[in-house]
């Protein structure tokens, strides 16, 4: 059985969402007033004894928006940490600079209060930025430079509020401010002074510190999805080993976001899993238009899940087309099928790749003008220095579709997938009638 913690319901979400979402209307004494409720938890927590481990804007929850009639002030909680930094992989610790303090990227049994006061330093951050990502266009190793050469964040150009985040982010753990003294700090902040500045001076100044690291303050990596954004609205297909789902991804949580298709495994053994791993290089590698187009991948927490990002084809599998609009598709609509599934097939012999899976249920129909080939699970790339790849593993093998050498012999070429090309083109002229199967 498994344990599940059960929580209030939060309306207003997270806060990276919210700050991003209302990044027009929110003004300098809302992120203020954020700022020090959470310095308060904090300061709570702190004077436990007790180490939160994970703190970052998407870990704050917003209870209740800020109403300016009535006087009444936003008003946020702070979420529980998830997993424990000292038993997460490397590669995650990594992808998690700025968040996680140096010290814990080399040690992450470092773990301690100080641990905190750093990640206070980068929500900050956050809040200033209005929800942007520090160096989220950077990789880990990029990353990993970034600690090593000591940089800052750029500052905002409020000089109390950039030495404030400096100080929580100091590379000396014990010459962190207590939470005690980061709310001292912050108060000092609510003068009248703060009226005389304008929004732009919140934000942090990305034409200093940081040097060298040109691009490190741009939006996220396009093709790393966030599990907490994906919406499930349908499934599109189920097979033995995997599962393909319509998704939305929506980061501003208002329904705009852009409609796509997830691919996941149902049992994540090693073995699928490096296969699936292939098959997401793979597309990935490819760019046609009559291939289906890679958008990204996703990773659970913990990275124990592994998702594929694709385009999603709103008329579904050609097969099912084909038997649905039968009256509709007359020869010459057929025939550029097949000239647009023999055109992407022909891009993926010259990247020496063999399908070994082409059929009409795995081709996918953009619209009534265009198809594209999708599912590239048992495709493999054909050895520098023969013309065919011999599969040693065995497996369920669409064999209907298979050309003679590879039943008897496991060989896979480009000319068995012409073969399977051959009964492509059976299906499309037949419809798919299964009268006319042989």
């Amino acid at each position: 059985k498994s344990d599940i913690l059960v929580q209030e319901y939060v309306k207003f979400g997270s806060l990276d969402t919210y700050l991003k979402k209302n990044k027009n209307v929110i003004n300098i004494l809302w992120k203020l007033e954020v700022a020090k409720q959470l310095a308060l938890a904090m300061h709570f927590l702190e004077d436990k004894g007790l180490v939160h481990g994970n703190v970052c804007a998407k870990n704050i929850l917003l209870i209740r928006e800020e109403d300016r009639k009535s006087g009444n002030l936003p008003f946020i909680k702070l979420s529980d940490p998830g997993i424990s930094i000292t038993v997460l992989p490397r590669d995650i610790l990594l992808e998690r600079i700025p968040w996680v303090p140096p010290e814990c990227i080399e040690n992450p049994k470092q773990l301690s209060l100080a641990t905190d006061k750093w990640s206070f330093g980068t929500t900050l951050w956050e809040i200033c930025s209005g929800g942007d990502k520090p160096l989220s266009a950077l990789d880990s190793s990029r990353k990993l430079q970034f600690y090593e050469d000591r940089h800052q964040l750029p500052a905002p150009n409020w000089t109390e509020l950039a030495n404030l985040i400096n100080n929580c982010m100091d590379y000396e753990p014990d010459f962190r401010p207590s939470f005690r003294a980061i709310i001292r700090d912050l108060n000092s902040l609510f003068t009248p002074d703060y009226e005389l500045l304008t929004e732009s001076d919140m934000l942090p100044n990305m034409r200093v510190g940081a040097l060298g690291f040109s691009g490190a303050f741009e939006d996220r990596d396009p093709t790393q999805f966030e599990e907490r954004h994906l919406k499930f609205l349908q499934q599109l297909g189920k097979g033995n080993f995997g599962s393909v789902e319509m998704c939305r991804y929506d980061p501003l949580q208002d329904n705009t976001g852009e409609v796509v298709a997830v691919k996941k495994l149902q049992h994540s053994t090693e073995e699928h899993l490096r296969d699936f791993e292939r098959e997401i290089e793979i597309l990935k590698s490819l760019q046609h238009d009559n291939i289906v187009k890679y958008k990204g991948v996703c990773y659970s927490a913990g990275r124990r899940n592994l998702r594929l990002i694709m385009e999603y084809l709103p008329y579904g599998s050609l097969r099912d087309y084909l038997q649905k609009h039968k009256e509709r598709l007359d020869h010459k609509k057929l025939l550029l099928y097949a000239s647009q599934i023999c055109k992407g097939m022909e891009y993926l012999g010259t990247k020496r790749y063999v399908h070994r899976d082409l059929a009409t249920r795995n081709i996918l129909v953009e619209n009534e003008n265009r198809v594209k080939i999708g599912d590239f699970g048992l495709t493999k790339v054909l050895p520098q220095d023969k013309e065919y790849y011999k599969v040693k593993e065995p497996g369920e093998s669409p064999i209907f579709w298979y050309a003679p050498e590879s039943l008897t012999e496991s060989k896979f070429s480009v000319a068995s997938d012409v073969w399977s090309f051959g009964v492509v083109l059976y299906e499309l002229f037949t419809y798919i009638d299964k009268s006319k199967s042989p």
